[in-house]
């Protein structure tokens, strides 16, 4: 990593592990983010893209750069990740028609000119507006996915890619490993230069029960890959890899960032305060980078989709996360902006979050699961604090949805427990927040000598923040 306090990559914070630094400032990434494919899709317009996140002080997005290719139809009749004829990767297209997804078949000896100064404005675009963007270089393969990757075997001229879609994530094609590993090298390459980014290998390498142990050397590989990379190189940037049941890379020092997906435990993978709960222990910062697909999973009309998206970002970055994404499917090609009454609700929500953060020293604080002792009636709370000093606190009244728990469905009520507290003796000021709106419910001075008290809430309807800061 350059060593500049004011320049360089974005790194690991050196007040506080658990959070990132970029130009000299400990920063917190939030977003709303569009469906990955902002620079493969190749009419995906993401000047107006970052121009709305911009607009609500978002500061995160992230991206597949080209081996993953979904199918139309899928999520979204507008998915940014299934771009059809539209579809701009590294690899140049052949004069041979024949692509699964429409046009020309790809030649996996030629790099194309055109997708990788598409990919470098993408990435400066963002720089301007203090975005961090994750480029993240796979997804396990889906049975109706594989064949629109370029390096499937019916994708390419040389007709590499023999294997089935669960082997996609493992080192059993020798040509196929070989093309990864360059198609790697050659993203790091064209994009080492700058400092707003962050690289990711895989999400979801054994969704689909890629054994364990060979998605683990296969994922080996491509870290190596980076890191001899980028060895050679100007910089060094931070390198992240997801953590799911059987992918465990929390401990190794090669990754720096973990990276989760979901509120709960979600198929395979380990998400929200479970994560949090699980891996605070290994000092470095954690992400929810994905969160469950609105617009497309979840309707507009069918939930409320701004509560959804505030309960689950306020429940992780109240409880110590560095990062948090909500995939969001307003953001398309017909209306990259995604301008939207609903959309704001939401984006407003994220604003909030990082306005109630960032009114904390946040770098001098960590998860606390030890000063909220007990709530009168049931709740998710979560906390972080410097002790003694300040506490932020979040508390939500929701419910898991579905057998899987995907995302928390809103359960309004007529709420004001009792917070049982336990933290260091002084004088405080506590100050209920509003989080749909950051109004301020109440405020109140109290002290207390180190024992067990208790705290009343005023009256809210679904959430609330409190930050007690002392006097």
């Amino acid at each position: 990593m350059v060593r500049n306090a004011f320049g360089g990559p974005i790194r690991i914070s050196e007040k506080n592990p658990h959070y990132f630094q970029y130009k000299g400032r400990e920063i917190l990434l939030i977003t709303s983010a569009e469906h990955y494919g902002a620079v493969i899709s190749k009419k995906f317009d993401y000047v107006k893209y970052f121009d709305m996140l911009a607009e609500y002080g978002l500061n995160y997005t992230r991206i597949y750069p080209g081996a993953f290719v979904e199918c139309q139809g899928k999520w979204l009749p507008d998915d940014n990740m299934a771009p059809g004829r539209d579809l701009i990767v590294p690899w140049a297209r052949s004069d041979i028609p024949g692509y699964f997804g429409g046009g020309c078949k790809f030649d996996l000896d030629r790099w194309d000119p055109e997708y990788f100064d598409r990919l470098r404005d993408f990435i400066e675009q963002a720089e301007r507006r203090g975005i961090i963007v994750e480029i993240c270089f796979f997804n396990c393969e889906y049975e109706d996915f594989w064949a629109y990757s370029p390096l499937h075997r019916d994708a390419n001229i040389q007709r590499v890619g023999e294997c089935g879609y669960a082997d996609f994530q493992t080192l059993k094609d020798g040509p196929l490993v070989r093309e990864q590993l360059r198609y790697v090298e050659k993203i790091i390459t064209e994009t080492n230069k700058y400092d707003n980014i962050i690289y990711e290998f895989i999400d979801e390498p054994t969704l689909f029960l890629t054994p364990s142990r060979e998605a683990c050397k296969w994922i080996d590989a491509l870290i190596e890959k980076a890191v001899e990379t980028e060895a050679r190189l100007e910089k060094r940037h931070l390198l992240a890899q997801q953590l799911e049941i059987g992918v465990d890379y929390c401990g190794d020092d090669r990754i720096a960032v973990i990276t989760t997906q979901y509120i709960l435990l979600s198929s395979r993978q380990v998400g929200g305060v479970p994560a949090l709960n699980n891996c605070y222990a290994f000092g470095k910062p954690i992400e929810i980078n994905e969160t469950a697909y609105i617009v497309s999973w979840i309707k507009d009309g069918t939930s409320d989709l701004a509560a959804i998206s505030r309960l689950e970002a306020w429940e992780f970055m109240v409880g110590g996360g560095a990062a948090f994404n909500q995939l969001n499917g307003h953001f398309v090609v017909p209306n990259p902006s995604g301008e939207n009454p609903t959309n704001r609700i939401i984006l407003q929500g994220l604003k909030n979050l990082r306005a109630f953060l960032e009114g904390f020293d946040f770098a001098k604080m960590t998860r606390d699961n030890g000063a909220v002792r007990k709530v009168s009636i049931g709740a998710s709370v979560n906390a972080i604090s410097e002790k003694g000093a300040q506490y932020a606190i979040y508390i939500h009244h929701s419910f898991p949805h579905g057998s899987g728990g995907t995302w928390y469905e809103p359960n309004y009520g007529n709420y004001g427990p009792v917070l049982t507290l336990k933290i260091d003796a002084g004088a405080y000021k506590a100050v209920f927040i509003e989080p749909a709106t950051l109004n301020v419910l109440c405020e109140i001075e109290f002290s207390c000598d180190g024992n067990e008290f208790d705290l009343a809430c005023p009256p809210y309807t679904l959430d609330l923040a409190i930050k007690i800061t002392s006097m």
